[in-house]
């Protein structure tokens, strides 16, 4: 029997970062590694060789099938394996050479799951025809995006390409990657100008409209993709992602009346992509339609039960984000059911969600909470999170903390035992600040110094080591301890937090010591660590300092005021919210904060003030517009209710009783909308004492 040859080809410019890994996926097995480079000036060329490759220079010519054509030129196996050298394939290359023995197939499709960032549901699926057979006279097509799907559907018919199972991990999606190789602009360059040569391209303008959503441009990115859907045929390949794309588009634009009426025709024919099944999910979320919201997540989740760990047809046949036929809509169906009140239901959904992915972290937060509206106590919760996410990971360990941190179950963080929760980088902060608020100021001042040799050599300043600085900065004020200041020096921080940190200490030793203040800076950098400063001192209920720095840094009482009310400290902050409103100095979420306040307490028509206050700064801001609507139908319930009342005993119906009905419903239905601030059960029903 004749064993059939396999080669595996790239195109590589500048790639030595990425290169290794790709070429090490290959495990020494291919036939042959062709590798067209199109111009690189780092050792790409010397580590390709350096496996084994062949690899032949060709001048980059702006045009993608191209070198892709160059390298099948110089083909001499019996089939080709296409990759990119950002690209790491996980299918053994002997288990695809013996798929190959006996098959008619001309080719196949693999499945290239992308890496959108470090968490494991951040992936999106697709398949691909990445494996065909030489020698038939295939060729590329398209100067971006290319593929060789025509020239084998021209020559032989769908009917020859099969499915093969194959898996490829694909890391160029990865926000580092694209911004180190400005792949979006590049990509828009390339798609317009062939846009230009060929206007009517349908899947030219699809990836550009791809494009442009990457880059912001989410009109026209709209534009594009209504455009390129009604002229694009009923069986092009990619239909059902512009339809997925359109929708994700028009749910972030808050057009939702597009999406509904879109799905509404697009589901009867693509009826098993539970992306759509999730997306209307989402909108009817949004309109405060919860049961329907609910039967859609259903729909996206039929048959989850019988496919734990597996991958369903949908997300085979689709373009679709991981998680979105499992725990993504069931962890939503959880969420409704707990706002709807039903724990105990909600937290059987949670649990399905985790079965399939035992690190999603709202899952893990959604239970969490759940079982505190059981009256579940912490320790119990911390107890069944680590029998769900495990600790033998750090991964593991993370989850259990922030799932916890995120529900405010700091007692039962700060006696997480310490054999199985070690400090580390990622839950330092927050095992710190647990000790912090539950008094344990000794734990708290012995992990920050053993923490301050990792933040004086922090590379890079991540959000867990700047908030430790911060952690640190409120420890050392708090206390006004002379040892922790001496070991603590602030002097070890990076710009801009050290200038910001020597400037608001040197402000709160002048005012402790009632001593002339110095004048204040006006600068931008200053302001911002002084927010996030604010911010963590009520987050670690150091109400006193808080009020104390923004004392002390003129112009940030307004973002004192906000967070209070964010942690649930609704009476200092009503105190704050009313002062910066007599002074005129309520602006933006102030306003916002304000309005709801007056909302909760019956207050229909001043709410209504600061609701277009905000709305005049911020027309497009949702929440603010729901309020607002929520006030007038208020009002307009009291106008009803008061001339309902005038009329005489006989008249019980009509259509001023219709209209109060009517008025009715739609305040239920944009009170089920999330419109509102929403607190923690703990900020709601345990809420600490100031200090």
């Amino acid at each position: 029997m004749n064993i059939p040859t396999l080669g595996v080809h790239l195109i590589i410019h500048n790639e030595a970062a990425l290169l290794p890994q790709c070429l090490e996926s290959l495990a020494g097995a291919a036939d042959e590694i062709i590798i067209v480079d199109t111009g690189s000036t780092d050792n790409s060329a010397a580590i390709a060789e350096s496996y084994g490759a062949k690899v032949y220079p060709m001048q980059w010519s702006h045009d993608f099938s191209a070198a892709r054509n160059t390298g099948l030129s110089y083909a001499q196996t019996d089939w080709v394996l296409i990759l990119d050298a950002d690209e790491i394939l996980k299918t053994p290359l002997g288990n695809i050479a013996g798929m190959l023995r006996n098959t008619e197939a001309m080719a196949f499709t693999v499945n290239i799951e992308n890496w959108l960032g470090s968490a494991p549901e951040e992936r999106l699926t697709h398949s691909a025809i990445r494996l065909f057979r030489n020698g038939k006279g295939y060729r590329f097509h398209g100067i971006i995006h290319e593929g060789v799907d025509a020239s084998v559907i021209g020559k032989h018919g769908a009917s020859v390409i099969r499915s093969s199972g194959i898996e490829i991990i694909h890391l160029g999606y990865l926000p580092g990657i694209m911004a180190q190789k400005d792949k979006v602009r590049r990509n828009e360059q390339l798609l317009r100008r062939a846009l230009a040569e060929e206007p009517e391209n349908v899947f030219y303008s699809y990836n550009l409209a791809v494009t442009c959503c990457q880059s912001g441009q989410l009109e026209e990115a709209a534009e594009l993709l209504s455009h390129t859907i009604s002229r694009a045929p009923l069986q092009v390949s990619y239909r059902p992602s512009m339809i997925r794309d359109l929708c994700k588009i028009q749910l972030s634009l808050n057009n939702m009346k597009a999406v509904d009426a879109l799905l509404a025709r697009e589901l009867q024919r693509y009826g098993d992509y539970s992306d759509l099944h999730f997306i209307q999910g989402q909108s009817w979320e949004s309109q405060g339609l919860p049961e329907r919201a609910f039967q859609s997540y259903q729909r996206a989740a039929a048959g989850s039960e019988d496919r734990v760990g597996s991958r369903s047809a949908s997300s085979e046949k689709y373009v679709s984000e991981k998680g979105m036929d499992s725990f993504r809509p069931l962890h939503r169906m959880g969420e409704i059911s707990l706002k709807l009140g039903h724990a105990e239901e909600a937290a059987r959904w949670f649990h399905r969600a985790l079965q399939h992915h035992s690190l999603y972290a709202p899952a893990l937060q959604g239970i969490a909470s759940a079982f505190q509206r059981l009256d579940v106590p912490d320790q119990r919760i911390a107890a069944l999170l680590i029998q769900l996410a495990g600790t033998e990971q750090a991964a593991g360990r993370s989850a259990v903390i922030r799932a916890l941190e995120a529900v405010c179950a700091y007692e039962a963080i700060a006696e997480l035992p310490a054999a199985g929760f070690p400090l580390e980088r990622e839950t330092l902060p927050a095992i710190i600040s647990a000790w912090v608020i539950t008094g344990r100021l000794h734990e708290a001042r012995n992990a920050l110094l053993e923490a301050y040799p990792l933040l004086k050599e922090a590379a890079g300043m991540g959000d867990e080591m700047r908030r430790l600085w911060m952690i640190a900065a409120v420890c050392r004020w708090k206390q006004e301890d002379p040892l922790q200041a001496e070991a603590f020096k602030f002097t070890d921080a990076p710009e801009p937090l050290l200038s910001a940190l020597l400037l608001i200490g040197e402000r709160l030793t002048h005012r402790r010591h009632k001593s002339a203040s110095p004048m204040p800076s006006d600068n931008s950098d200053h302001s911002m660590v002084v927010t996030e400063l604010i911010r963590q001192a009520v987050e670690l209920r150091s109400y006193g300092l808080a009020a104390e720095v923004a004392e002390v840094m003129p112009g940030h009482r307004s973002d004192l005021a906000e967070a209070l009310y964010e942690a649930g400290q609704l009476e200092a902050a009503g105190e704050l919210l009313i002062a910066l409103a007599t002074e005129k100095q309520a602006r933006g979420k102030v306003s916002f904060y304000l309005a709801e306040m007056l909302f909760d307490k019956g207050h229909y028509e001043e709410a209504a003030l600061w609701f277009r206050q905000m709305l005049a700064e911020a027309s497009g801001d949702e929440p603010a517009r729901i309020g607002l609507s929520l006030c007038y139908l208020h009002l307009a319930r009291q106008e009803l209710a008061g001339a309902e009342a005038s009329f005489p005993e006989i008249y019980t119906h009509g259509p001023l009783q219709e209209d109060i009905t009517d008025v009715n419903q739609a305040i239920a239905v944009l009170n089920r909308t999330a419109w509102h601030t929403q607190w923690s059960f703990y900020q709601t029903t345990r809420k600490g004492a100031a200090s």
